[in-house]
Protein backbone atom coordinates (compact mmCIF):
# COMPACT_ATOMS: atom_id res chain seq x y z
CA UNK A 1 0.00 0.00 0.00
CA UNK A 2 1.54 3.17 -1.23
CA UNK A 3 0.57 6.79 0.30
CA UNK A 4 1.47 9.69 -1.76
CA UNK A 5 4.13 12.02 -0.51
CA UNK A 6 5.99 14.87 -0.41
CA UNK A 7 10.18 15.03 -1.09
CA UNK A 8 11.84 17.11 2.00
CA UNK A 9 15.55 15.31 1.35
CA UNK A 10 16.13 12.46 -0.91
CA UNK A 11 16.24 8.65 -0.68
CA UNK A 12 15.39 5.64 -0.17
CA UNK A 13 15.24 3.51 2.60
CA UNK A 14 13.00 0.70 4.72
CA UNK A 15 12.47 0.52 8.38
CA UNK A 16 10.42 0.04 11.16
CA UNK A 17 7.70 2.97 12.62
CA UNK A 18 9.25 4.45 15.35
CA UNK A 19 5.38 6.44 15.95
CA UNK A 20 4.76 9.73 18.17
CA UNK A 21 1.07 11.23 17.38
CA UNK A 22 2.46 14.53 19.36
CA UNK A 23 4.52 17.13 18.09
CA UNK A 24 8.24 16.55 19.01
CA UNK A 25 11.34 18.56 19.66
CA UNK A 26 14.61 16.85 19.18
CA UNK A 27 16.40 18.96 21.71
CA UNK A 28 15.68 18.27 25.18
CA UNK A 29 13.69 15.28 23.81
CA UNK A 30 16.35 13.25 21.71
CA UNK A 31 19.33 11.92 23.69
CA UNK A 32 22.04 12.21 20.96
CA UNK A 33 24.47 9.58 22.66
CA UNK A 34 22.02 6.70 22.92
CA UNK A 35 18.76 7.80 20.61
CA UNK A 36 15.93 7.91 23.29
CA UNK A 37 13.24 9.70 23.62
CA UNK A 38 12.31 11.42 26.86
CA UNK A 39 8.53 13.11 26.14
CA UNK A 40 5.70 11.64 28.58
CA UNK A 41 3.25 12.46 25.95
CA UNK A 42 4.81 10.86 23.38
CA UNK A 43 4.36 7.26 23.13
CA UNK A 44 8.16 7.01 22.32
CA UNK A 45 8.96 8.49 25.80
CA UNK A 46 11.58 5.86 27.03
CA UNK A 47 12.33 4.12 23.77
CA UNK A 48 15.20 4.25 21.49
CA UNK A 49 14.66 5.85 17.50
CA UNK A 50 18.02 4.16 16.56
CA UNK A 51 17.74 2.79 13.22
CA UNK A 52 14.19 3.00 12.94
CA UNK A 53 11.59 5.40 10.80
CA UNK A 54 10.60 8.00 13.12
CA UNK A 55 7.15 9.30 12.43
CA UNK A 56 5.69 12.52 13.91
CA UNK A 57 3.06 15.68 12.88
CA UNK A 58 5.34 18.14 12.91
CA UNK A 59 8.44 19.60 14.93
CA UNK A 60 8.21 22.02 17.90
CA UNK A 61 10.78 23.97 19.83
CA UNK A 62 14.60 25.26 19.20
CA UNK A 63 16.01 25.65 15.32
CA UNK A 64 18.77 24.05 17.50
CA UNK A 65 17.28 20.39 17.50
CA UNK A 66 18.72 19.83 14.02
CA UNK A 67 22.17 19.67 15.67
CA UNK A 68 20.57 16.88 18.09
CA UNK A 69 19.43 14.65 15.50
CA UNK A 70 23.23 15.48 13.45
CA UNK A 71 24.56 13.67 16.77
CA UNK A 72 22.43 11.04 17.03
CA UNK A 73 23.42 10.09 13.83
CA UNK A 74 26.89 10.72 14.06
CA UNK A 75 26.76 8.36 17.20
CA UNK A 76 25.45 5.39 15.32
CA UNK A 77 21.86 5.57 17.43
CA UNK A 78 20.04 8.27 14.55
CA UNK A 79 16.87 7.31 12.64
CA UNK A 80 17.00 5.62 9.09
CA UNK A 81 14.62 8.10 7.67
CA UNK A 82 11.59 10.30 8.59
CA UNK A 83 7.76 10.49 7.82
CA UNK A 84 5.67 13.95 8.73
CA UNK A 85 2.74 15.39 8.26
CA UNK A 86 4.06 18.61 8.38
CA UNK A 87 7.78 20.08 7.38
CA UNK A 88 9.19 22.89 8.50
CA UNK A 89 12.73 24.08 8.71
CA UNK A 90 13.59 22.62 11.89
CA UNK A 91 12.68 18.99 9.91
CA UNK A 92 14.25 19.56 6.82
CA UNK A 93 17.19 21.15 8.72
CA UNK A 94 17.37 18.03 10.54
CA UNK A 95 16.87 15.74 7.43
CA UNK A 96 19.46 17.74 5.71
CA UNK A 97 22.31 17.31 8.66
CA UNK A 98 21.58 13.75 9.53
CA UNK A 99 21.71 13.02 5.74
CA UNK A 100 18.71 10.78 6.15
CA UNK A 101 15.35 10.64 3.53
CA UNK A 102 12.29 12.15 4.56
CA UNK A 103 9.06 12.95 3.28
CA UNK A 104 5.94 15.01 4.29
CA UNK A 105 2.31 15.34 3.95
CA UNK A 106 1.48 12.03 4.83
CA UNK A 107 -1.35 11.22 7.65
CA UNK A 108 0.47 9.75 9.95
CA UNK A 109 -2.19 8.46 12.08
CA UNK A 110 -2.30 6.07 9.15
CA UNK A 111 0.59 4.22 10.19
CA UNK A 112 1.38 1.44 12.77
CA UNK A 113 4.35 1.22 15.79
CA UNK A 114 6.52 -1.50 14.91
CA UNK A 115 5.31 -2.26 11.11
CA UNK A 116 7.65 -2.16 8.10
CA UNK A 117 7.82 1.13 5.42
CA UNK A 118 9.89 1.88 2.72
CA UNK A 119 9.98 5.69 2.20
CA UNK A 120 10.73 6.88 -1.47
CA UNK A 121 11.19 10.29 -1.06
CA UNK A 122 12.36 10.58 -4.69
CA UNK A 123 9.10 8.52 -6.45
CA UNK A 124 7.16 10.19 -3.69
CA UNK A 125 5.57 7.62 -1.67
CA UNK A 126 5.35 5.77 1.59
CA UNK A 127 4.93 1.74 0.63
CA UNK A 128 3.37 0.11 4.28
CA UNK A 129 4.05 -3.36 3.96
CA UNK A 130 1.18 -6.11 3.60
CA UNK A 131 -1.51 -3.62 4.16
CA UNK A 132 -4.15 -3.93 1.07
CA UNK A 133 -5.13 -0.72 -0.62
CA UNK A 134 -9.28 -0.88 -0.44
CA UNK A 135 -10.93 1.53 -2.83
CA UNK A 136 -14.33 3.08 -1.92
CA UNK A 137 -16.29 6.17 -2.13
CA UNK A 138 -18.49 7.88 0.06
CA UNK A 139 -20.90 10.59 -0.64
CA UNK A 140 -22.56 13.17 1.77
CA UNK A 141 -25.75 14.20 0.37
CA UNK A 142 -26.81 17.64 1.35
CA UNK A 143 -30.28 18.92 0.82
CA UNK A 144 -31.67 23.04 -0.38
CA UNK A 145 -30.92 23.64 3.81
CA UNK A 146 -27.71 22.55 4.03
CA UNK A 147 -28.68 19.94 6.10
CA UNK A 148 -26.78 16.51 5.47
CA UNK A 149 -27.50 12.86 5.87
CA UNK A 150 -26.02 10.60 7.86
CA UNK A 151 -27.31 6.54 7.76
CA UNK A 152 -26.61 4.03 10.23
CA UNK A 153 -24.86 1.24 9.14
CA UNK A 154 -27.19 -2.13 10.03
CA UNK A 155 -25.14 -5.56 11.47
CA UNK A 156 -25.73 -6.92 8.28
CA UNK A 157 -22.72 -5.01 6.29
CA UNK A 158 -19.18 -6.36 6.08
CA UNK A 159 -17.81 -3.62 8.81
CA UNK A 160 -18.42 -0.47 11.08
CA UNK A 161 -21.79 -2.20 11.72
CA UNK A 162 -23.73 0.66 14.25
CA UNK A 163 -21.78 3.41 13.08
CA UNK A 164 -22.97 5.90 11.21
CA UNK A 165 -21.82 7.03 7.55
CA UNK A 166 -22.03 8.78 4.60
CA UNK A 167 -22.99 7.02 1.42
CA UNK A 168 -20.64 4.42 0.73
CA UNK A 169 -19.44 1.56 -1.28
CA UNK A 170 -16.46 -0.13 -2.85
CA UNK A 171 -15.34 0.67 -6.29
CA UNK A 172 -15.86 -1.86 -8.25
CA UNK A 173 -12.83 -2.80 -11.05
CA UNK A 174 -13.42 -0.53 -14.64
CA UNK A 175 -15.99 1.68 -12.36
CA UNK A 176 -15.16 5.45 -11.97
CA UNK A 177 -15.51 6.70 -8.63
CA UNK A 178 -17.82 9.14 -9.59
CA UNK A 179 -19.80 6.49 -11.26
CA UNK A 180 -19.59 4.36 -8.33
CA UNK A 181 -21.10 7.51 -5.77
CA UNK A 182 -24.01 7.98 -8.05
CA UNK A 183 -24.85 3.75 -8.01
CA UNK A 184 -24.02 3.50 -4.33
CA UNK A 185 -26.73 6.89 -3.85
CA UNK A 186 -29.97 5.58 -5.72
CA UNK A 187 -29.31 1.62 -4.07
CA UNK A 188 -28.73 3.30 -0.56
CA UNK A 189 -30.85 5.93 -0.44
CA UNK A 190 -33.19 5.07 -3.51
CA UNK A 191 -32.60 7.95 -5.15
CA UNK A 192 -32.63 9.18 -8.64
CA UNK A 193 -29.10 9.55 -10.35
CA UNK A 194 -30.45 12.65 -12.06
CA UNK A 195 -31.98 14.03 -9.72
CA UNK A 196 -28.08 14.53 -8.00
CA UNK A 197 -26.19 17.90 -8.27
CA UNK A 198 -22.66 17.47 -7.99
CA UNK A 199 -21.34 19.90 -5.46
CA UNK A 200 -18.04 18.93 -4.84
CA UNK A 201 -14.98 15.63 -4.93
CA UNK A 202 -12.81 16.29 -2.55
CA UNK A 203 -8.95 14.42 -2.01
CA UNK A 204 -8.64 10.86 -1.22
CA UNK A 205 -8.89 10.29 2.22
CA UNK A 206 -6.83 7.56 4.06
CA UNK A 207 -8.80 5.39 6.89
CA UNK A 208 -7.06 2.69 8.53
CA UNK A 209 -8.68 -0.68 9.50
CA UNK A 210 -6.11 -3.25 10.29
CA UNK A 211 -4.08 -4.80 7.31
CA UNK A 212 -6.55 -2.39 5.30
CA UNK A 213 -6.46 1.03 4.26
CA UNK A 214 -9.79 2.62 2.51
CA UNK A 215 -8.72 4.82 0.01
CA UNK A 216 -12.06 7.15 0.29
CA UNK A 217 -13.36 9.54 -2.77
CA UNK A 218 -15.56 11.97 -1.03
CA UNK A 219 -18.31 13.39 -3.09
CA UNK A 220 -21.02 15.82 -1.48
CA UNK A 221 -24.01 15.94 -4.25
CA UNK A 222 -27.26 18.58 -3.58
CA UNK A 223 -30.02 16.82 -3.25
CA UNK A 224 -33.59 18.21 -4.23
CA UNK A 225 -35.92 17.12 -1.23
CA UNK A 226 -35.19 14.88 1.97
CA UNK A 227 -37.03 11.66 1.04
CA UNK A 228 -34.67 8.60 1.65
CA UNK A 229 -35.97 4.87 0.84
CA UNK A 230 -33.01 3.04 2.91
CA UNK A 231 -31.88 -0.84 1.54
CA UNK A 232 -30.72 -2.88 4.17
CA UNK A 233 -27.42 -1.84 4.51
CA UNK A 234 -28.75 0.74 7.19
CA UNK A 235 -31.02 0.90 9.78
CA UNK A 236 -31.87 4.38 9.87
CA UNK A 237 -31.27 7.75 8.59
CA UNK A 238 -31.01 11.35 10.29
CA UNK A 239 -30.43 14.56 8.34
CA UNK A 240 -27.95 16.99 10.52
CA UNK A 241 -26.36 20.17 10.39
CA UNK A 242 -22.89 19.21 9.45
CA UNK A 243 -21.16 21.29 12.68
CA UNK A 244 -23.52 18.77 14.78
CA UNK A 245 -21.21 15.87 13.31
CA UNK A 246 -19.06 14.84 16.85
CA UNK A 247 -22.52 14.26 18.58
CA UNK A 248 -22.31 10.81 16.29
CA UNK A 249 -20.56 7.49 16.66
CA UNK A 250 -18.97 7.74 13.19
CA UNK A 251 -17.16 5.56 10.87
CA UNK A 252 -13.40 6.36 10.54
CA UNK A 253 -12.15 9.74 9.35
CA UNK A 254 -15.82 10.99 8.35
CA UNK A 255 -14.92 14.04 9.93
CA UNK A 256 -11.82 14.49 7.41
CA UNK A 257 -14.33 13.74 4.46
CA UNK A 258 -16.30 16.25 5.62
CA UNK A 259 -13.40 18.84 5.90
CA UNK A 260 -12.38 17.36 2.33
CA UNK A 261 -15.50 17.87 1.19
CA UNK A 262 -15.36 21.94 2.84
CA UNK A 263 -18.24 21.00 5.06
CA UNK A 264 -17.45 22.07 8.88
CA UNK A 265 -17.06 18.90 11.25
CA UNK A 266 -17.39 20.73 14.78
CA UNK A 267 -19.23 22.78 16.82
CA UNK A 268 -19.53 26.42 15.91
CA UNK A 269 -17.52 28.97 17.21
Amino acid sequence: MKLPAKRVTPGVVTGYVALSSVPMSFLGELDPETGRIDNSQSELHGTTVAHRILTFPEARGSTVGPYVLYGARKHGVGPLGMIVHQADAIVACAAVLAGIPCVAGVDVTALRPGETVTIDADAGFVDIHGVEEVPVVTSILEDATGRVLLLKRSEKVGSFQGLWAGVSGYIESGVTPRDQATTEVREETGIAVDALTLRKEGPVVYARDGARMFAVHPFLFRVPNSAVTLDWEHTEYRWIEPFSLPSFATVPRLDRVFRALGLPSGPRT
